[in-house]
């Protein structure tokens, strides 16, 4: 019976599901401040769908859609009912609105799909992905050198992908990418693989190859997705405790690569992991004894001039750690520790800021992790020590106050000292260091049709740090965001955020000496606002086109200085039909300054991502073309081009371009079988 009732659910919900979502959609927020890796890692999400009939309360809170109650009411109805036999099944649960379905569908399998659906998703599948990207005019890092300038790239202009992947959504999973960037020699300057191994008996989970590793709040270890302050100002302020996963990105930092072990007995569950890899660092001269050190890491991934060549695995880095966990229904507490050794010692740049920055060859973190589930609220938190005695912790809690009000709080505190190299816990720094702060956050839903979401946070920087010339700085950032959806098939967004931060500021003086004219810069540590503004909307005219408006605006200012300004609009149109798709932009922008860019997401092919930073003056274009030769065979074709106005040439460096315009193309090719 229970499946005759599923199958007319299915003939009614399958056409609004399967309605495209956006990325943007799904993140809830505009892309500013939103990294590179944190799209990469959300981008892995996507690819590696979640098992609804076996995931766990942290893998599904971990997605961000689904708040407290809701993610109750999931576990509460598969406890009651059994296994799901469809995705679709989702929509019995009563708090499940449309909505959540949408943005939760591409994110979900099911391994006892029935066979009315479509392909039996239970079954082991592999795809192939294979994708190119040049710019097409020709920037000066593929020019012939010069007599007054020699330094060039070391290769093409082509950028490539290679990416395969074999899963058994039950227990197996295997998977290696191949990636060269614009100018690189080597067709496989980076290379990435996995092996994957789950539940085996008492074996949780066995990674072979390149990992992530997310424990309690990432203030040692948070290699998983996670937006920080966004304009879902309740459910990222909290980060899941996943364990290892498989590390699938491009990017050529921040993973794991050796084994990795998770143990479950009952509610007790043990980790292990050992990592080996060689890192991209600055090489420095010997020193008077012969020793060489590194002065940073580098991140970029780029090996495409000598200088960079010669920081390509400089440094042996090496990971052992581990630790044990207790979790109930409700509750989970647990330990991690985590010991890092360098081959070489890492010594920064002798600047005040960098006084209490790691320096050495060693590092060891001791960390307490614990969260524990009410029926209306989590309360949650990580502590963690490192070798050179400083301390990192957050403390938080959210929930609902009501069926229409909620709210989450935390509290965090990194010292100048605390050295962490793949913490990424709730902060306003990039790095988990030399900070304290406190972030308030709600979100009201009078009805279905209104929403609007709030936070304020305020931080403290105790120590000196880079561009701020003075200690004890701090600041606050406010966001509201309204959201109003008239129907199924069209919504209205504004968004208005205020940052406040004190930045060194300088300007030239004016002074006489010895009867002569001089100049000098004086430098202030001084206020600077910067506030921004996002509208959005979206509505779906025909089954098979839909339309999406876009305005953003921005004011930067320093204290007792005249403000800049810059905006952009742009609109955006979706046509499919059939095996075919095509996805088009035209954008115009103006910005008196780098500090009011614009960034607009922007649609790409699968598994790809772009959000440029438009500024100056100019207009933006592009398309996205696909099509399904057959049910395992996918095409993309994508072509952008920014034309600029009021100059002559684009980008500077290497990648100058001598005339106002650039256009850029992407072919993809993804075959499942």
């Amino acid at each position: 019976m229970k499946q005759v009732i599923l199958l007319l659910i299915l003939g009614i919900m399958m056409p609004k599901l399967q309605a495209q979502v956006s990325n943007e959609d799904i993140l809830g927020t505009s892309v500013e401040g939103v990294s590179e890796e944190t799209f990469e890692n959300w981008l892995q999400i996507q690819s590696n769908p979640l098992d609804i009939n076996r995931l766990d309360y942290e893998s599904l809170s971990g997605l961000g859609i689904l708040s407290t109650a809701q993610l109750k009411a999931f576990f509460d109805y598969r406890q009651s009912f059994g296994p799901f036999i469809s995705i679709y099944e989702l929509q019995s649960i009563p708090s499940f609105t449309l909505d959540v379905l949408k943005k939760l569908a591409p994110f979900v399998t099911c391994s006892q799909e029935v066979s009315s659906i479509g392909r039996d998703l239970s079954l082991a599948k592999s795809w192939l992905l294979v994708r190119f990207s040049q710019t097409l005019e020709e920037k000066k890092g593929f020019t012939p050198p010069t007599n007054t300038s020699t330094v060039r790239y070391a290769d093409s202009p082509i950028k490539s992908l290679l990416r395969y992947k074999y899963a058994n959504p039950k227990n197996l999973s295997i998977g290696f990418t191949i990636e060269k960037d614009e100018g690189e020699s080597n067709w496989t300057d980076f290379t990435s693989f996995h092996i994957q191994v789950q539940n085996k008996g008492i074996l949780k989970n066995l990674v072979v190859g390149d990992y992530q590793l997310q424990m309690g709040q990432g203030v040692a270890t948070g290699g998983g997705f996670s937006l920080g302050k966004s304009a879902e100002t309740i459910l990222f302020t909290r980060k899941p405790t996943l364990g290892g996963r498989p590390y699938t990105s491009s990017l050529e930092s921040g993973f794991f690569r050796g084994v990795l072990t998770h143990f479950q007995w009952h509610k007790w569950q043990g980790l292990g992991f050992i990592s080996r890899i060689l890192r991209d660092a600055n090489q420095l001269a010997p020193d008077s004894l012969g020793v060489v050190s590194v002065s940073s890491l580098q991140t970029s991934g780029f090996h495409r001039t000598a200088s960079e060549i010669a920081d390509k695995k400089a440094l042996l880095e090496s990971n052992l750690g581990g630790g044990i966990s207790y979790q109930s229904e409700l509750s989970r507490v647990g330990i991690l520790l985590q010991y890092t050794t360098f081959d070489k010692p890492l010594l920064k740049a002798n600047k005040t800021y960098n006084q209490y920055e790691f320096a050495g060859t060693q590092n060891l973190l001791l960390s307490f992790y614990y969260n524990y589930t009410l029926s209306f609220a989590q309360v949650f938190g990580e502590i963690t020590r490192s070798s050179s005695g400083g301390i990192g912790s957050v403390f938080g809690v959210l929930g609902s106050l009501s069926r229409r009000w909620d709210m989450s709080l935390l509290f965090r505190k990194f010292t100048p000292n605390f050295h962490s190299f793949y913490g990424n816990a709730f902060s306003e720094n990039t790095r988990n260091i030399n900070e304290t702060g406190i972030y308030w956050g709600l979100k009201f839903m009078p009805s279905r049709r209104w929403q609007w979401t709030a936070y304020f946070d305020y931080f403290y920087f105790p120590w000196y740090k880079y561009l701020v010339d003075l200690p004890q700085t701090q600041g606050f950032e406010a966001l509201l965001k309204l959201n109003y959806q008239p129907s199924k098939i069209s919504r209205i967004s504004g968004q208005l955020r205020m940052e406040n931060k004190e930045e060194n500021f300088s300007w030239k003086e004016t002074y006489i000496e010895n009867n002569k004219t001089k100049t000098r810069t004086i430098t202030e540590v001084i206020p600077r606002y910067r506030w921004t503004f996002n509208g959005y909307y979206t509505n779906k005219f025909a089954n098979h086109l839909s339309i999406q408006s876009r305005i953003s605006g921005s004011i930067f200012k320093y204290k007792l200085q005249n403000p800049t300004y810059g905006w952009a609009v742009s609109q955006d149109a979706k046509w499919s039909r059939g095996a075919w798709s095509l996805a088009a932009r035209v954008a115009y922008f103006s910005t008196q300054d780098y500090d009011n860019r614009q960034y607009t997401y922007e649609q790409d092919v699968q598994y790809a991502f772009s959000f440029p930073a438009y500024n100056g003056r100019g207009w933006r274009y592009y398309s996205v073309l696909s099509y399904d030769v057959n049910k395992n065979l996918t095409i993309w074709l994508r072509w952008s081009r920014t034309d600029y106005l009021g100059q002559e040439t684009v980008g500077s460096g290497l990648d100058e371009i001598p005339v106002p315009h650039r256009s850029d193309v992407k072919a993809q090719i993804r075959w499942v079988f």
